[in-house]
């Protein structure tokens, strides 16, 4: 079984589109007989977001857990806590995700994959108010996406749809709820970094949506200060850039934040 988690917070206006893009993906998984199930982790939800959750409640793969307001990255830990799958992943709601990807990272994991990793779609979108404007969709894929140890350890290759095995995720250990933005990016180094197995598959896996609007939007201070974590954490100093020290100082670089306490990180120096 594969098992993706969703976390919601205010994301009333990707509902609709969101709750299309789950009927279609889940349709085609159901019509293949392949086992999955989707968990939605909601923070505080919104009446429309409740609305979502009741419309999908009598479906067998849905599943949903609420909570007060918690980080995306304690969201996912506790959706995959949950999680039911040897296989397992994230979508974020203003994504698309596409089922034959997600078919494939069952087979690579099933061969011996810790990681599956996929070419994917950016889709570029001008915001005005609650009206987006699309502008560029761009693929990722060739030789940007190929496997090189220390590339993936300082660098988000591995896209935002990445999928691992439970065996994995118990290795390497909780994504860390210190971060806000970088905690994908921070979990997959530490896989790179452990000497995990990676295996690029040949599926798209999905579109990732950029409109100004999602946690990875854009360039700020607090991303630098986060990636700046990630590269000390990897002894990438050559990668390191200036920030404001009242925000790196907030973070804890030899420790991983998981249930509201800290535990030691330690990784191969090498």
């Amino acid at each position: 079984m594969v098992s993706i988690v969703t976390s919601l917070f205010k994301s009333d206006r990707y509902l609709d589109s969101f709750s299309e893009h789950l009927n279609n993906f889940t349709s085609e998984l159901e019509n293949r007989n392949f086992s999955f199930e989707i968990i939605i982790v909601a923070n505080e939800p919104t009446d429309r977001e409740l609305e979502f959750l009741k419309t999908f409640s009598s479906k067998p793969w849905f599943r949903s857990i609420t909570v007060k307001r918690e980080t995306f990255y304690a969201s996912l830990n506790r959706g995959i806590a949950s999680a039911k799958g040897q296989v397992l992943g994230f979508w974020n709601v203003d994504d698309i995700r596409f089922p034959e990807a997600v078919i494939e990272a069952e087979k690579l994991v099933k061969h011996g994959a810790d990681v599956a990793y996929f070419p994917f779609y950016i889709k570029r979108y001008l915001t005005f108010g609650s009206f987006s404007l699309p502008v560029m969709t761009t693929k990722v894929q060739g030789q940007v996406l190929e496997f090189e140890k220390r590339k993936f350890e300082t660098n988000m290759t591995t896209g935002p749809h990445f999928m691992f095995s439970k065996q994995a995720y118990d290795k390497v250990g909780p994504f860390d709820e210190q971060f806000k933005i970088a905690g994908d990016f921070d979990w997959s180094a530490r896989a790179a970094r452990m000497g995990l197995s990676f295996a690029l598959g040949k599926e798209f896996s999905g579109v990732f949506r950029v409109d100004g609007n999602g946690l990875s939007a854009g360039t700020n201070q607090q991303r630098t200060a986060e990636n700046n974590v990630v590269y000390i954490r990897i002894h990438a100093w050559d990668k390191l850039v200036s920030v404001d020290d009242v925000i790196i100082r907030g973070y804890r670089t030899k420790s991983l934040k998981f249930q509201n306490g800290f535990k030691a990180l330690n990784l191969p120096y090498k």
